[in-house]
């Protein structure tokens, strides 16, 4: 019993001495936001095609390692 009423004197502490803490102000930057275009199609679509190319290698990876995996089992089996 007398853990359970030091950790309701603790929460309580904690709670005090949130509500006591000042108020937080957000100033504007003091550096102007330059308006950045949207991508072109032609943009987008370069990265459609790069990030499909890095899909294929990673699959190649991850085949190439499930055969090292496989090849490996096999390995240990057989000794």
């Amino acid at each position: 019993m007398a853990n359970r009423s030091n950790r309701c004197r603790t929460t309580r502490t904690v709670m005090s001495a949130a509500a006591s803490e000042p108020e937080v102000r957000r100033w504007p930057h003091p550096i102007q936001q330059t308006y950045v275009q949207a991508p072109t199609e032609a943009t987008l679509h370069y990265i459609c095609c790069a990030l499909s190319y890095q899909n294929e290698l990673l699959s190649e990876i991850k085949t190439l390692l499930e055969q090292i995996a496989a090849d490996q089992s096999n390995r240990e089996a057989q000794s």
